[in-house]
Parts: structure tokens; sequence; C-alpha cells
């Protein structure tokens, strides 16, 4: 059971969601997550569901906010290019050589980060300016 999920319609579940909106892009998930957790356990001390592990799950697979999407997806890439990095040269028999089809893949994951870094997330589902606009209504 994930806490924020279940309550994201209440007071609290909305101040923590827009927590994450607003500062996925400047601070580590684990560190959100972390933040979020102790926050709510200390409002809610009984809060099933609201320790720091599934409030990351709640973050990286539950939150279809765009801003909160494109953050873990470029996390991921991220991760995943330096992953790519660190393997694009093959050692054998002492010749050091580029690991063609590694380098090409690099090629294309670091475009997809620019393209991420790029991406305008105003007119998307649940743009942030709606978020705003919907919390004024309350």
């Amino acid at each position: 059971m994930c806490w924020l999920c279940t309550y994201q319609g209440e007071i609290l579940g909305k101040k923590l969601n827009l927590f994450i909106v607003k500062h996925i892009g400047v601070i580590d998930m684990k560190c959100i997550a972390m933040q979020v957790s102790d926050c709510l356990l200390t409002q809610e001390p009984n809060a099933i569901g609201a320790d720091q592990d599934i409030v990351f799950e709640h973050i990286a697979r539950h939150m279809l906010h765009p801003r909160v999407r494109l953050a873990v997806m470029l996390r991921q890439l991220l991760e995943f290019s330096s992953f790519l990095q660190n393997n694009l040269t093959v050692h054998d028999n002492g010749m050091c050589t580029v690991d063609k089809g590694n380098a090409e893949l690099y090629l294309k994951v670091i475009g997809q980060i620019m393209t991420l870094y790029k991406a305008d997330t105003q007119g998307m589902l649940f743009a942030e300016d709606e978020v705003k606009e919907s919390d004024k209504k309350q």
C-alpha cells in the first residue's frame, strides 16, 4: 500500500506530492524519499505505506507528472550513459580497442539525454501550471 497514492487528494498528500514535483529536478530521489517519509511519519506516525522505500517507489513508478517522469528517465539515462562510457573500450591481449557497438549506443543515449534536457513540460498531461491552478482553488 502506498500512502501517497491512497491519500493524494488530502491536504498532506497534495503538499508532499507538490514538494516532490517541485524538487525532483534538483534533489536526489533518495533524499526526496527520505524527506517526504520523515515529514509524513512525523505528522502521521501510524501511516502505513509511508516508509522511505515505498515513497521512493511512489516517485519512481507511481507518479505520472511530466516533470517527475522526465527526471526519472533522465536519471536512468545518465546512469546508463555512465555504464556505457566505462565499457567503451575492450582490452584483449594487451591491445585496447573501442567497442563500436557500445560507442554508437553511447552516442544515442547522449542524444536522448540532450533531448530530455530540452523537453518542455508545458502543455503536457498534468503540467505544473495545472497543478498550481488546482491548488489555488482549494
